[in-house]
């Protein structure tokens, strides 16, 4: 034994045998719960700016789109 407690191999081989205990388990149901989540829902930045500091009429969201036949300002 070590200063620091136990040897670095018995505690490699702790942590080996109690991966496989895991892998061979099935999880709690309130463990697997935690996992489940929503997507992850993509936006175009634009947008994602507009909305958050309330920009919309500068960047053109919400209006008509531009046409060919009328003038740019």
């Amino acid at each position: 034994m070590n200063k620091r407690g136990r040897e670095r191999n018995i505690v490699n081989m702790d942590r080996k045998r109690r991966l496989t205990e895991m892998a061979e388990t099935k999880p709690t149901a309130g463990a697997a719960r935690a996992f489940v989540r929503k997507a992850y829902e993509c936006c175009n930045v634009a947008e994602y700016m507009a909305k958050k500091y309330d920009i919309k009429g500068e960047i053109g969201i919400g209006q008509e789109t531009v046409r060919a036949d009328k003038e740019l300002p």
